[in-house]
């Protein structure tokens, strides 16, 4: 008898320990942000400064983990098998959820079953460029000397089937012009061949593009947002051009699927606040990325109708990974 009052006894204070730890406050540890860049570069800078604030915030350090390679496949495969209790978190972009999963049949996830898209963190846009050897002035002119002289504007990209290349197909599809594509392995031998004439135009993004732009060696005709970029001013949009293309290179924040909705919330939360600190939004100008925020479930929306537009253009293509 006194065995098994020992015996209730411990489980009553083994279960309550248990309660205790269930109860925790969330974050009761740190928190692991897997970035899916090598060090250095934009995207990594903005995931180090969130992690930064949103960790003071939150009282937690936030651990950034670079895990590049395979197109951000790798950390994007190792954020849908993670423990969904929000100690994992993944520097997302429109790249690996918007386009590799459409155009990759052993992607491995799927972008709106095995994530909660926790917020959203900012976008950049793209810019058309071309050669001043070119004779344009603007994108209405781009499209009538293709249409007039076709299959001689070549146009780079920095591959098959990046941001880049499916940008050049829905401007064609919205324009109807006639450019080449040229696929490049990256973004330094397309801007080489470009400076060096052996391709005449471009899709970029602002930042990538100012360099060059400011010092008239290669010449701005458009930029893919829905109003001027602060980095480009004088430089019209799509829109504006008499061509209608919006397209932004997102970056957010996700989670795995089932993470419970109150970790989100948090999350969602210290990010939004972060994205409004004016150390964060000069680090974003300086970089070319319009900080956003909101709701999660915005977001979601988002995701998703990036998804479905590229999933077209994709097919409509016929784009194939190398």
């Amino acid at each position: 008898m006194i065995l098994t009052f020992v015996r209730i006894a411990a489980f009553i204070v083994a279960s309550a320990a248990s309660a205790v730890v269930l109860a925790q406050p969330y974050p009761a540890k740190p928190i692991h942000l897997l970035i899916p860049f090598t060090p250095g570069g934009s995207q990594d800078v903005i995931g180090r400064l969130l992690a930064q604030k949103v960790g003071d915030a939150l009282g937690q350090t936030v651990v950034v983990e670079n895990k590049p390679g395979a197109g951000g496949l790798i950390a994007t495969q190792e954020e849908a098998r993670a423990t969904p209790d929000g100690y994992t978190i993944l520097l997302s972009t429109g790249a690996q959820m918007a386009i590799e999963a459409a155009i990759n049949p052993k992607a491995g996830y799927d972008p709106m079953k095995d994530f909660v898209h926790v917020v959203h963190v900012g976008d950049a846009p793209l810019v058309l460029l071309a050669v001043p050897g070119l004779p344009v002035a603007n994108v209405k002119e781009l499209i009538a000397l293709s249409k007039a002289k076709p299959h001689t504007i070549n146009t780079a990209s920095t591959g098959n089937g990046t941001y880049t290349h499916l940008t050049i197909e829905l401007f064609k599809a919205a324009s109807g012009a006639d450019l080449t594509h040229i696929p490049y392995k990256g973004a330094a031998p397309a801007f080489n061949d470009l400076l060096g004439g052996q391709v005449q135009t471009m899709f970029t993004t602002t930042a990538s593009a100012q360099p060059y732009t400011s010092t008239q060696r290669l010449r701005p005709l458009a930029v893919s947002s829905q109003k001027r970029s602060p980095m480009m001013p004088d430089v019209p949009t799509f829109a504006e051009a008499g061509t209608p293309l919006d397209v932004q290179v997102w970056i957010g924040i996700a989670a795995p699927a089932g993470t419970p909705a109150p970790v989100v919330e948090r999350l969602n939360a210290e990010f939004n606040k972060a994205l409004a600190s004016p150390e964060v939004k000069a680090k974003f100008a300086s970089l070319g990325v319009d900080p956003v925020g909101g709701s999660s479930a915005e977001f979601t929306q988002y995701v998703k109708a990036d998804v479905e537009r590229w999933a077209k253009i994709i097919k409509a293509a016929n784009i194939k990974i190398e």
